[in-house]
């Protein structure tokens, strides 16, 4: 990437990102982002096309860049660290909608709020 400027990621923005044992994958950067300017690494989520439980797996639209799959859902319980260098092509970016669905399934499914499941 030498000679371009390198784009930083934002909250809520769907990358491509090499992960290790799955290769180029899509994620959702969740870390907020006064951090993000300060960190090398940020928390993402998976981004998948395998339907799932609509309590972990929340739907995420065509608009956020994801276009390989009919539909595609961001992972709750697929939280991981991901430095910002392995991040390499900026896709698109979450609804409001879609991230605040994302950060209530992340709540849930990790145990951060009290949910009847």
């Amino acid at each position: 990437m030498s000679g371009f400027a390198r784009a930083e990621p934002l909250r809520g923005e769907v990358w491509d990102a090499e992960m290790p044992r799955v290769g180029h994958h899509p994620v959702v950067v969740l870390t907020i982002n006064p951090l993000l300017q300060r960190l090398s690494s940020t928390t993402a989520v998976l981004v998948t096309g395998t339907a799932g439980p609509r309590s972990t797996h929340v739907p995420v639209g065509r608009e956020a860049g994801l276009t390989r799959y009919a539909e595609s859902y961001a992972v709750a319980t697929e939280l991981h660290n991901v430095p910002l260098a392995d991040l390499f092509a900026h896709r698109g970016r979450l609804s409001a909608g879609e991230l605040r669905a994302l950060e209530e399934a992340i709540r849930i499914a990790h145990g951060l709020v009290e949910a009847d499941l």
